[in-house]
Order: structure tokens, then sequence, then C-alpha cells
């Protein structure tokens, strides 16, 4: 009895930059952790915790709770796009989207009032940043999560030569394309 295991299929072969990016997304959410953690401890420091998640600013013991789900989150990340899983790669391009979008929200909600333009400037300088994260994931994972089989794996019905020579046989008018090599 076979089982239906994903090593049957042949691999594609990840590229080694996104193992970079799980080892950066996994000290990252270390770090979130810490920042969680340490300001926990009663350390004095020089601005108050808060964050945004999902447009909303968190301050005090909730902005310390969605730091921990978002380190959790950054921890799945690293798991699962260093060890090449496909969700890993599917959550890092949904969180992405998410922060994307959140930070659209947080900068239309707050934009109209004044004391909060400080706060909306630096939240909409970080916009470009994520946007280019989020396209570097899209563009390096497309393949990986929506193709099943590798490029070099699909056989062709056809070879080169048999098709130009379908071409130029079908090719009564002589059109250029047709034989062109």
């Amino acid at each position: 009895m076979k089982s239906n295991r994903q090593s049957d299929s042949p691999q594609v072969a990840w590229p080694f930059d996104l193992r970079v990016f799980a080892v950066v997304a996994g000290l990252w959410g270390l770090c979130l952790a810490l920042t969680a953690f340490v300001s926990a401890a009663d350390v004095d420091l020089v601005d108050p915790i808060e964050t945004i998640f999902a447009g909303v600013r968190f301050n005090g013991d909730d902005a310390r709770i969605v730091l921990i789900v978002q380190a959790a989150i950054f921890a799945a990340i690293a798991v699962g796009v260093f060890f090449h899983r496909r969700w890993g790669l599917l959550l890092a391009l949904c969180y992405m989207a998410e922060v994307v979008m959140s930070h659209l929200a947080f900068v239309i909600a707050y934009l109209p009032m004044r004391p909060e333009w400080e706060n909306v400037r630096a939240v909409a300088s970080q916009g470009p940043m994520l946007v280019l994260i989020t396209l570097y994931l899209w563009i390096r994972a497309y393949e990986l999560i929506f193709d099943p089989q590798p490029a070099d794996a699909r056989q062709r019905t056809t070879s080169d030569a048999s098709h130009r020579n379908a071409v130029r046989a079908n090719s009564a008018a002589g059109d250029i394309a047709a034989i062109a090599d």
C-alpha cells in the first residue's frame, strides 16, 4: 500500500535566500518576544510599549499580548520556510499582506488627527518597504506554492524540432514567425 507523501513527487529546489528570510523572520520573532517580556519585567524604557495590529494601536498589556502573538506568527513562518513547507510561505504572504493593509488602515484612520501626524508619518514611511518585502515573497514563492511540479519536470508533448516542422507545414502564407528558427 502506497502512502500519499510529498516525497514521492519531484521536489522543487527552494532558493537559498528564502532560507535566509526564514532566519531573519525567526530573529525578528525572537526580538518581538523579548520586547514583550523584557518590558513586562518592569525595566524602565524610554518609550512605553505599543504596537499596531489590524490597523488598531495597542498599548500596555494589550500590546504585550499582541507582540507575543506576532512573535509566534514569525516563529511559525521561520519554521515553515526553513524546512521548505508550503504553508510557511502561505503564512508569510498572508501575514505580510495583513501588515500592509494594517499600516494603510492606520494611516487612513489617524490622518485627520493632528496630534497623530508624527506617528502617521512614521507608519507611512514603512509602507514602501513592507510592499517591497511582500512583492519579494510573492515573486520568490509563487512557483513554490502554486506550481505542483517543477518547470524542468514537465514533459513536453512535442519536441522543439517537430513543433517547428509542424508550424512550417501548416504555414501556407510563409509567415516570418513560422520560418524563423
